[in-house]
């Protein structure tokens, strides 16, 4: 009997059963005589070295794509890296709609193109004879469909394309595959591989980040954490702080590894404290055993210090000896000193213990010249310390530390070519600055005056070719803003600071707090937003708050509008602007069914009340 083999159901039918139910009548030991279907994976034709006629073929029948719009004088390396392949994909597609063809193919049949990837990546006969022979085939499957599709990612962004949509459907695929691994995977290498292509484009997923930290996590518990690579630490912590995640167990593990450790590398001191300290979970053990790591004080320093507390020591173990002595009066008040000295001396030498001699020295540091560093330090490092001191806070803060970094900062920044290169660098500068000149005023004036000038000369560079991306949040605003007939600019870059929208008449500054100004499954604000919004208040500007999560939640227009009124009369007018423990703690409850529910009692409000949006200001 003949069938014809057209139908998926029918296919997948005869896999499992073997047998047929037609006209209520079984059919069981079915052959299939011919099966007309194109096959993707690894086959005869694709063991063989395709040519350049080949390939030309194989694109204009499956893609439709002409052979002008490729470049097949490519260069022949070794490297298999996913970076190299991927940078041959952006110069074998000289058009971008060449290469959308290629994926959109992919995410509609779900099917990889094993001949064109074999092609690019240049692999030989044996090469591809030990990937059909491997053991587990299932796994290596998945592996290789999960490279392909990095590939792809980094393909756009060499070509610098911003394609999300085509992005967010690239990593549904790869969730699905990472689905497919067991919890007890164990190829590191490729988890990291996909943390450094995120990284680049910065649009993870929140159900990949979570997908892939928990196989990290699983494999760092059944293996110690005393095997972890420097490099491989401070990609978790950036993929962390990319994704504004501070509440994960990794990063008690990794706080643990650090101050447990002896000896770290220089990039991993730096860069742990800035990205822990931005995650605001840098405490001041933390940041003692850091500091004996970058910092330590002269030996001339030590030994007058040392003689200091020899000598505090010796006067109170005379003065002990002296009320020992005296037999004559012996009073409850002498017994409760000579108690509470004995306690003091006590504690004392356990703190001597307890503590290393170096934190002690940073911490009583009278000059900048006694403070050395134990390693180099580059501009960037310097940047990034200063930027993270201030944004923990004046609690952390060693004014004498600053003045150092400082010092060192603008020695190496004679290269301007630096700041080119690392764009989020002047950023930080531009922050560091702007923080100095406002909040601490006093310290700026005492900086001499080469720091000063060299400080102003990176704000002034390369401010017009600042690039903003807009919000659809800002815009939103802006447009109720007009309603209200309120002037204002949007977008305005000051400090290296974004004012999401400044009004003309008023000094009042409007900041739109999207989902990623806050943490992770939290409503706190980042410790970078929190800086900010210090800097702008020390500018003498008043804020004015619009919390996504409030701002979505009401439907009806006449409440938005009603609620910026609220929220305005606030800024300008009320004193708890200035106060954050008290901030906004009683605002009127507004309800977006207006209509419905006109005369429903809310709290807050009284008899005679006056709506915020009648009054006159």
């Amino acid at each position: 009997m003949l069938l014809l083999y057209r139908n998926n159901i029918l296919k997948n039918w005869l896999k499992l059963n073997n047998r047929i139910l037609i006209y209520n009548k079984y059919l069981e030991n079915v052959n299939i005589c011919r099966v007309i279907k194109k096959n993707y994976g690894i086959s005869n034709q694709i063991k063989k070295c395709c040519s350049n006629e080949e390939i030309i073929k194989h694109i204009k029948n499956e893609y439709d794509i002409n052979s002008d719009l490729i470049d097949l004088n490519i260069k022949k390396t070794n490297e298999k890296n996913i970076y190299e392949i991927s940078n041959r994909w952006s110069n074998f597609f000289k058009c971008e709609k060449s290469l959308y063809n290629v994926i959109n193919k992919y995410l509609k049949t779900n099917k990889m193109d094993s001949y064109l990837h074999n092609y690019l990546k240049f692999m030989n006969n044996e090469e591809l004879n030990r990937a059909e022979d491997c053991k587990n085939k299932n796994i290596y499957e998945t592996e290789e469909e999960i490279k392909n599709i990095l590939i792809y990612i980094m393909t756009f962004y060499y070509k610098n394309v911003r394609d999300f949509n085509i992005i967010s459907l690239l990593s549904e695929n790869l969730t699905k595959l990472l689905k497919k691994l067991n919890s007890d995977y164990k190829n590191k290498h490729l988890i990291f591989t996909i943390f450094e292509v995120y990284n680049y484009i910065k649009a993870m997923n929140d159900e990949l980040f979570s997908i892939l930290f928990d196989l990290l996590n699983n494999y760092y518990i059944t293996s110690r954490m005393e095997n972890i690579n420097d490099d491989e630490l401070l990609l978790i912590l950036k993929t962390l702080y990319n994704q504004k995640y501070k509440n994960h167990l990794l990063v008690n593990t990794i706080i643990d590894y650090i101050k447990n450790s002896s000896n770290l590398n220089s990039d991993v001191i730096v860069n742990s404290f800035f990205y822990l300290s931005l995650l605001s979970r840098m405490d001041v053990s933390l940041i003692n055993k850091i500091h004996t790591h970058m910092f330590y004080v002269d030996n001339k320093k030590k030994i007058s210090q040392c003689n200091k507390e020899k000598r505090i020591e010796q006067i109170e173990e005379k003065f002990l000896n002296q009320l020992e002595s005296e037999n004559g009066v012996e009073t409850n008040n002498k017994k409760k000193i000579t108690n509470s000295l004995i306690e003091n001396i006590q504690n004392k030498n356990l703190k001597n213990q307890n503590e290393e001699v170096l934190e002690i020295d940073i911490n009583n540091v009278d000059s900048v010249d006694d403070i050395k560093l134990k390693i180099n330090l580059s501009a960037l490092c310097c940047s990034k310390l200063l930027y993270a001191y201030f944004a923990l806070g004046e609690d952390y803060i060693n004014w004498f530390i600053i003045h150092k970094l400082l010092i060192i900062l603008c020695k190496k920044l004679s290269d301007e070519s630096i700041l080119k290169k690392e764009k989020k660098m002047h950023e930080m500068l531009c922050v560091i600055r702007s923080y100095l000149r406002y909040n601490k005023r006093n310290f700026y004036n005492v900086l001499p005056k080469d720091i000063k000038k060299k400080l102003k000369e990176v704000y002034i560079m390369d401010i017009k070719e600042k690039k903003i991306n807009e919000r659809n949040f800002v815009e939103k605003l802006s447009w109720h803003l007009k309603k209200l007939r309120i002037p204002h600019i949007k977008n305005v870059y000051k400090g290296g600071i974004i004012f999401d929208i400044l009004e003309k008449d008023k000094k009042l500054v409007w900041l739109c707090f999207s989902y990623h100004h806050y943490y992770v499954k939290t409503i706190d604000l980042t410790i970078e937003k929190l800086l900010h919004i210090n800097i702008i208040k020390s500018m003498n500007y008043k804020i004015a708050k619009i919390h996504y999560y409030q701002f979505s939640r009401m439907k009806a227009r006449k409440t938005r509008f009603e609620y910026i009124r609220m929220c305005r009369y606030y800024a300008l007018r009320d004193r708890r602007n200035f106060d954050d423990e008290i901030e906004g703690w009683n605002l009127p409850y507004i309800n977006w069914y207006h209509k419905k529910n006109k005369n429903v009692h809310i709290s807050n409000y009284f008899y005679n009340y006056k709506p915020v949006s009648e009054m006159d200001y």
